[in-house]
């Protein structure tokens, strides 16, 4: 059983896990490439479970993969006895849920463009929102799926790439077959999870490279650090959202002065401002994830990005 962090929306687990063994030379080969949708900063691919298809979520800020109760009903999923998941949503609250089986799980629903991960266990829960598309979305992929493999982030031109990386050098350290200008900035890896350094109005903090969250989410504690105060916060607009445990809590747009990520400045940010029950201080979403080429290696723990 793996031991579970909060995260940005959703923490589920499931075991679905594919070993990288170290290769006498750097080696790397692409997994899948799966076609990525972007419904209103809901970044989603296909899969197929048990046979049938199915959207779900790309999240790499939850550490485990979840299936909703309408998934689990559509496809006869049966109750995992063996398997429980405690389950954390971005108010700090945990929750003890059930897992299903899953007999067989392949990313892609196209034959000759498909990665079969094969049988595991999947938490079950629900999430806050999802677009209306087909194939129905029916969960999301956690960082138990995800973090197997380096990503290639292509949102504008709707594309996921897996790339399987096995280090037996140093060779690895530059792995986007890139041409131009990108950056190249160092990542924290923890429960699958990655984290990279920034700077916000003169303050350093830690941020999660969270492509489930829709938006940049500043923490509220990050911005009392920053001398922004509850009074302050109030006067900019804003409104109420939810998690997967359906608790709702307040969030701000604020006009920020500066944010540093590697070498990248963005001037004049307007970013979301609100309590963030995790180990980051904000929130990459998806819609930084939209606007950038990004390969997140978890193989050499960097961030590629432009």
């Amino acid at each position: 059983m793996r031991r579970l962090l909060p995260a940005a929306l959703i923490l589920g687990m499931a075991l679905y896990a594919t070993a990288v063994h170290a290769a006498p030379v750097c080696e790397m080969s692409r997994a899948v490439v799966l076609p990525l949708r972007d419904d209103g900063g809901y970044l989603s691919v296909s899969v197929t479970v048990n046979g049938r298809a199915a959207s779900m979520i790309v999240d790499t800020g939850s550490e485990g993969s979840l299936i909703t109760p309408a998934g689990v009903a559509a496809l006869r999923l049966p109750t995992d006895p063996e398997h429980r998941t405690m389950m954390q949503g971005p108010n700090g609250s945990p929750r003890l849920v059930p897992n299903v089986r899953i007999q067989d799980l392949r990313l892609g629903t196209h034959p000759a463009a498909e990665l079969p991960l094969g049988p595991g266990t999947m938490a079950v829960g629900m999430l806050p929102g999802s677009p209306m598309i087909t194939p129905p979305v029916l969960g999301l992929l956690g960082a138990d799926v995800l973090a197997d493999y380096d990503l290639e982030f292509d949102v504008p031109h709707q594309r996921l790439t897996l790339w399987t990386i096995r280090l037996g050098s140093r060779l690895c350290q530059q792995p986007p077959a890139w041409t131009g200008h990108w950056t190249t900035t160092p990542v924290h890896r923890q429960s699958g999870r990655l984290t990279v350094a920034f700077t916000l109005d003169g303050l350093g903090g830690t941020a999660l490279l969270d492509s489930g969250a829709r938006s940049h989410i500043v923490s509220t504690d990050f911005a009392h650090r920053l001398g922004l105060t509850d009074d302050q916060l109030a006067l900019d607009p804003g409104g109420l959202t939810a998690g997967v445990d359906m608790k709702e809590r307040e969030y701000h747009w604020h006009h920020f002065r500066r944010l540093e990520l590697g070498e990248t400045v963005w001037t004049r940010p307007v970013l979301t401002v609100a309590p963030v029950h995790d180990q980051a201080d904000m929130l990459l979403g998806s819609d930084w994830f939209a606007h950038h080429e990004i390969w997140l290696s978890y193989a050499t723990q960097q961030l590629f990005f432009r």
